[in-house]
């Protein structure tokens, strides 16, 4: 028996299409939410890695202005006992010749009083004074126009770079600053060293050990170096 050979042009295909498939879907309430949710952790993850990474600079200038305040008070400590060291107000106290003491005759005894030329207690009074010897007179000449440091900038505050007594969590003006502290021995054997704040009103006319730190954004300071002075 011979199959029916169906011509190729007769086979017609009837593709049905469901209702409503041509329809674009919208999202859902709950799609929205979603996306928006989604956009705003993703903004908040930026913002938090671009204010890490400027933190992260600024803490790097920080650092870099304290290593070359730690240069040249480094540097200055070799020097300033010299007689020619500039500026004076970082000097160490010159030494001071030794005076004989002046002889009066006291009348009708036949003895004669010895009297210092100088007093030691006015010599203490002119050394506390803040013009003289001081650390606040020597950083103020050092932060001055033409002053060896002049140049350096607070990356926080954008103020002349400072010294600090302490780095202060509370206290935003802090972050950036230098903080200075001097070594004394410990009456604890076996006697280490101690290191406290260089106050303003400190004298540096002999030499110190100094610990120089710098204060981070959050109040925390981050030792740089150890050096003589």
């Amino acid at each position: 028996m011979t199959a029916n050979k169906v011509p190729a042009a007769s086979l017609v295909f009837a593709l049905e299409v469901p209702e409503g498939a041509a329809t674009v879907v919208q999202p859902s309430t709950t799609d929205m939410v979603f996306l928006l949710l989604l956009g705003i952790v993703l903004a908040a993850v930026g913002l938090v890695g671009w204010r890490a990474y400027d933190d992260a600079q600024k803490e790097f200038k920080a650092v870099s202005n304290a290593k070359v305040w730690a240069q040249w008070l480094s540097e200055a400590g070799l020097q300033r006992g010299k007689a020619n060291f500039h500026p004076q107000a970082c000097a160490l106290a010159a030494a001071k010749e030794e005076q004989p003491p002046l002889a009066i005759l006291l009348e009708g005894s036949g003895r004669e009083l010895l009297l210092n030329t100088e007093s030691g207690q006015g010599a203490d009074v002119l050394a506390a004074t803040p013009s003289d010897g001081s650390w606040r007179a020597c950083e103020q000449v050092l932060r001055e126009a033409r002053g060896a440091l002049s140049g350096l900038r607070n990356p926080y505050s954008g103020e002349v770079q400072a010294s600090a007594v302490r780095c202060d969590a509370s206290d935003p003006k802090t972050a950036g600053a230098i903080v200075l502290e001097k070594a004394k021995p410990s009456l604890m054997e076996p006697r280490p060293l101690e290191f406290t704040p260089l106050a303003a009103e400190d004298l540096i006319q002999v030499p110190l050990k100094l610990r120089i730190s710098v204060c981070s954004r959050w109040g925390q300071p981050r030792p740089v170096a150890d050096l003589d002075f």
